[in-house]
């Protein structure tokens, strides 16, 4: 197929209304991670994450954040013991059946006696379930029903949230390069203590939330390490604060965001630069307070050792739009919005499509003593390896375990004519590890100067070498 038929067919796919955008990892314990983001943040266990947590052959610890229309309180309460059942008509009762499977269902009863553990949100009696069999010691669980319920549905669906994916993908490889395990290491020994910040805090994502306290005081209680650093916006002049820490058994980095100054036992903070655009700034101070205390995303965030790779990726090919961009006291920091600059650029095209969530890259001065342990060089060497090892000439392989190390946002359409031209006339394949820009079939990612992938929102493209069998709309 020609170059102009490629695209044509690339762009032609029918419109379908935008997810919410998502942020993935691989992980070595996603149940841990689940359990985990289920107690401490606003979130529920994603709609299709599966009868007890199980997709496949692929353990799912997927959340999604909660709409600030939905609900005010957690409605899932777990428990340790069973107890007793009593009649009570707005609620399901459950016990766990293990990994995989669906629990067992008691209508219009709650339990009334029994040891409780926590309480979750969730939409339906099967995310209570998922909790449940997702949570260590949970014996029970019992939901209780409101107007706010949902249920039902393949993918993000419109009452869910950004998504926080964390996959345990065990029939995945990481050949030519470390395990997810090791990785998970090396983020743990950088950030040590949390005493200060750390350039691998550039990896993950960012939620403004109207106040940081309630999340401070949880993980104080339950020993949960954290860091809490300040910046200044630099048009407002306004001081905002910053809470860093990670899921737990994973390598997702949390950032939290609020202008509202938490009480922690540190007197002198961290200072660092801007961390959300000019223009989220504006929007989310105009925020007011929650009962849940929700999560609104503002950025996904990379760290990366070639940050005028990146420009040229990203503004020049993929033709982003650049929403911030900072150059000073060693740090260079650039944040697109992917939809590209005005309405007609959005891929697929229609209208709602284009997500108000930035994708942010920082470049630092090299910590010697931490990059001992592993550098943002080291760890993009280490991912190409992989994918080399993985994919290398076959872009259908499946197999490739930090694929699932990816982004889910929409692209706009200038953007994907261009690149579609040049993975035709420059072919990423056999991959290697030298290569810096490639694509694979599996989820049609794109997979860009980060050793990161991109999932395309709401597509059903075919890159040069990808069957029609392998495009997968999310």
């Amino acid at each position: 197929m020609g170059v102009k038929g490629f695209v044509a067919m690339l762009l032609s796919v029918p419109c379908v209304p935008a997810p919410p955008g998502k942020s993935t990892i691989a992980a070595s314990d996603a149940m841990h991670s689940l359990a985990f983001n289920l107690k401490y943040l606003p979130v529920t266990v994603a709609e299709d994450n599966g009868n007890g947590d199980m997709m496949g052959e692929t353990y799912q610890g997927r959340v999604q954040v909660l709409l600030n229309n939905t609900y005010t309180e957690r409605n899932c309460q777990l428990f340790t013991t069973k107890g007793s059942l009593g009649s009570a008509s707005k609620y399901y009762s459950m016990t766990p059946n293990g990994l995989g499977k669906d629990c067992s269902y008691s209508e219009g009863k709650q339990y009334t006696s029994g040891a409780e553990l926590h309480k979750v949100f969730a939409f339906n009696k099967v995310q209570c379930c998922n909790a449940c069999v997702a949570t260590d010691g949970c014996a029970a669980a019992s939901f209780l029903t409101s107007e706010s319920d949902h249920s039902g549905g393949f993918g993000p669906q419109t009452w869910e949230g950004f998504g926080m994916h964390i996959s345990e993908a065990s029939a995945s490889k990481t050949t030519g390069g470390i395990s997810v395990s090791e990785l998970e290491s090396h983020f743990r020994e950088r950030f040590g203590d949390y005493s200060k910040f750390d350039q691998f805090m550039d990896y993950g994502v960012t939620f403004f939330t109207y106040d940081l306290q309630t999340y401070a005081d949880a993980f104080k209680k339950d020993g949960v390490p954290f860091l809490v650093a300040q910046w200044e916006a630099e048009k407002t002049k306004d001081t905002w604060y910053s809470l860093f820490f990670l899921s737990n058994a994973s390598h997702y980095v949390i950032e939290l965001t609020s202008a509202r100054k938490p009480s922690v036992d540190s007197t002198t903070l961290p200072k660092l630069e801007q961390r959300m655009s000019d223009d989220h700034v504006l929007k989310f101070k105009s925020y007011g307070a929650h009962p849940a205390h929700v999560l609104e995303i503002s950025s996904i965030n990379r760290a990366t050792s070639n940050i005028t790779m990146i420009s040229d990726v990203y503004a020049n090919l993929f033709e982003a739009k650049l929403t911030h961009e900072i150059n000073e006291g060693g740090v260079i920091r650039q944040c697109y919005n992917t939809g590209g600059s005005s309405s007609n650029l959005e891929f697929p095209p229609g209208p709602g499509v284009s997500l108000d969530e930035d994708v942010c890259f920082t470049q630092r001065a090299s910590d010697v003593e931490k990059d001992a342990i592993f550098s943002v060089r080291g760890f993009e060497e280490m991912l190409w390896a992989e994918h080399a090892g993985t994919i290398g000439n076959n872009a259908n392989s499946k197999i490739d375990m930090y694929t699932e190390n990816h982004y889910a946002q929409p692209m706009n359409s200038a953007g994907m004519s261009k690149l579609a031209t040049r993975f035709n006339s420059n072919d990423p394949y056999p991959i290697t590890k030298d290569t810096r820009l490639a694509y694979a079939c599996k989820q049609n990612y794109i997979i860009d100067p980060t050793g990161w992938s991109i999932q395309p929102v709401g597509t059903a493209t075919n890159w040069p070498k990808c069957s029609g069998e392998d495009s997968i709309v999310v």
